[in-house]
């Protein structure tokens, strides 16, 4: 037969469960907070990695300030010519309604013509996160002039036949 539990014994069954829960729950929300933080970083290392190289500086020594404002124009870049150096945790910025920051266009263009020849997995889930790593690789390594410089070269390279 079943014995009924004493008093004293379903007394103390409710705090352990509880203590239980608490602790489960602090475990997991330590977990979500840990994946949240290291994620971004997780990420930024997985896309380089992919990425064969990184891309050399232009052969362009100096640039006039015509060939500056054209291509901070073209790549429709607003303000002036800076470039927000980027964390990996810019990803959770496109969750915010916020605009572009400063050179993002910029380092993106220099970024994806890069990767367009140099991207080890080439399927579209890498080509993003490489894209988003090498993106920001470059505006935490690079000017902006040098990346005014490369974007200009790159499409000095494209109007030749």
């Amino acid at each position: 037969m079943l014995e009924k539990k004493t008093t004293s014994e379903s007394k103390f069954a409710a705090p352990r469960l509880y203590r239980l829960f608490l602790k489960s729950l602090a475990a997991v929300l330590c977990l979500i907070f840990l994946v949240l933080l290291s994620g971004p970083w997780l990420l930024y290392a997985y896309g380089l990695s992919n990425i064969t190289g990184r891309p050399e500086h232009a052969k362009i020594a100096v640039l006039s300030p015509e060939d500056k404002a054209l291509i901070w124009k073209e790549l429709k870049e607003q303000g002036a010519m800076q470039v927000e150096v980027l964390t990996p945790y810019e990803i959770y910025s496109l969750l915010l309604d916020r605009s572009d920051p400063a050179g993002l266009r910029l380092a993106w263009y220099v970024a994806r013509n890069y990767n367009y020849d140099h991207l080890q997995d080439r399927r579209m889930v890498n080509w993003n996160i490489s894209g988003e790593a090498l993106t920001v690789w470059l505006t935490r390594h690079w000017s902006a002039d040098e990346l005014l410089a490369k974007a200009l070269e790159i499409r000095q390279s494209k109007a030749k036949p």
